[in-house]
């Protein structure tokens, strides 16, 4: 099987399977014109990239887990087939790339572009936990979003939302309620303002109702608007960055740490100190609300598509894991120090983390003391903001400010001076 690999403006390669597995080669036209490498694990050469490498990369743009067993039984397919998952879904990406099966036009493909309104009904239909609509509507638009949570991407103008056709962008990602938990939306949506309040890069964030659905609306920050359109933006997270597969994003499953994480930002991203800075303020604010499940595929680089500059991403996926008590690990998915459990993370930790990270100590307390003194004012402050937005979620909202006012009090010895 032979895949076409294109980005916004041109053929940069193909992907294909041979006897020892999937490989990857860059068009030798892209290659002599000076492109972009796709990744930072495949950086512009003649030679194919074995699978070790090419599949971390590919397999990193298809859905993990039950959306993925979902998609693979009505496409028929195998949820473990990279190849074939490929061809009929990854039309519309994370990042700039667009995955056609060989022999496909990307020319005839856009001269479908466009997009169709969604009335009420259909958008409270896709909405829903569980919804049949939502699997085939990916399916067929061949969206492909990340992540082991349901999400569709929708184009939005001014107040009415769109499905797109051909090879148009969406705009936005929405996810649904979940089934794990239906404060998890409101424990997102609360997180994701708080983290722009105390200084955090993070995409503009909005609680959409339908009838009796809910949905947690991202603007994409992978697309941007130009005077030529929307123009899709390069993105890679670091697992993809770094050749780990999905499976093995979290640190104990052999992942990347925090070291590894920090030295791919200080060597590749131009320049380095703001997005150095951005990371560390994650990570610092990460620990204080108790979110556990910053793994490394919930950090993520872009790519200037004039310059090729790399820089990191807004922070996305932040929420608050230890809300959920003992029902979600309270294991974080990178150590900090010696230490995975968050409970038993102290001074010596932080030390440790910083010399392995190359910040300096003194930058990490800093840190950890302005965070300490923004969350305490801003979550006294918050919660009245966000209730008249949304007063559905009025009781979450008041339930998680207690919990993240107790987080702060748990962790106040730690770089305390």
């Amino acid at each position: 099987m032979i895949l076409s690999i294109h980005n916004e403006r041109e053929r940069v390669g193909t992907l294909s399977t041979s006897k020892s597995g999937i490989c990857f080669s860059y068009d030798q036209a892209y290659v002599e014109a000076g492109g972009f490498p796709l990744s930072l694990s495949m950086p512009l050469r003649e030679e194919a990239f074995p699978e070790r490498i090419a599949l971390p990369f590919f397999d990193g743009f298809l859905p993990e887990g039950e959306q993925r067993r979902e998609l693979s039984n009505l496409l028929h397919i195998s949820s473990t087939s990279t190849m074939k998952l490929l061809g009929a879904l990854a039309g519309e990406c994370v990042g700039n790339l667009i995955v056609l099966e060989d022999g496909m036009s990307v020319e005839a493909m856009r001269q479908h572009d466009g997009y169709v309104p969604l009335d009420e009904a259909e958008l409270e239909e896709l909405l829903r936990p569980r919804s049949a609509l939502r699997t085939r509507f990916i399916a067929q638009r061949r969206l492909s979003l990340a992540g082991a949570q349901a999400k569709i991407g929708l184009y939005r103008e001014g107040d009415r939302w769109f499905a797109t056709t051909g090879l148009f962008p969406t705009t936005h990602i929405i996810k649904p309620v979940s089934l794990f938990d239906p404060s998890l939306l409101a424990n997102e949506f609360f997180t994701m303002r708080l983290a722009h309040a105390c200084g955090l890069q993070v995409p503009a964030v909005d609680i959409l109702r339908c009838g009796e659905s809910h949905g947690l609306v991202l603007e994409r920050f992978d697309r941007r608007l130009s005077k030529a359109g929307i123009m899709r933006i390069g993105q890679e997270d670091f697992c993809q960055a770094l050749s780990v597969m999905p499976a093995s994003k979290y640190e104990n499953d052999g992942g990347p740490g925090y070291a590894a994480v920090f030295e791919t930002t200080t060597r590749h991203t131009s320049p380095p100190l703001p997005s150095l800075r951005m990371l560390l303020k994650t990570v610092v604010f990460n620990f204080l609300i108790g979110n556990c499940d910053a793994h490394a595929k919930n950090f993520s680089l872009l790519r200037d598509q004039t310059t090729g500059a790399l820089s990191l991403a807004p922070a996305y996926d932040l929420l608050s894991t230890t809300y959920y008590g003992n029902r979600l690990l309270r294991s974080m998915a990178m150590s900090l120090g010696r230490h995975s459990v968050i409970d038993r993370v102290d001074d010596e930790d932080f030390a440790l983390f910083a010399k392995e990270t190359g910040v300096s100590l003194a930058a990490v307390t800093n840190e950890f003391a302005e965070l300490r003194t923004v969350l305490a004012k801003t979550l006294h402050s918050i919660p009245g903001q966000l209730i008249d937005e949304a007063p559905l979620f009025a009781h979450d909202f008041h339930d998680l400010r207690e919990h993240l006012l107790r987080e702060l009090e748990v962790r106040r010895h730690i770089l305390a001076g």
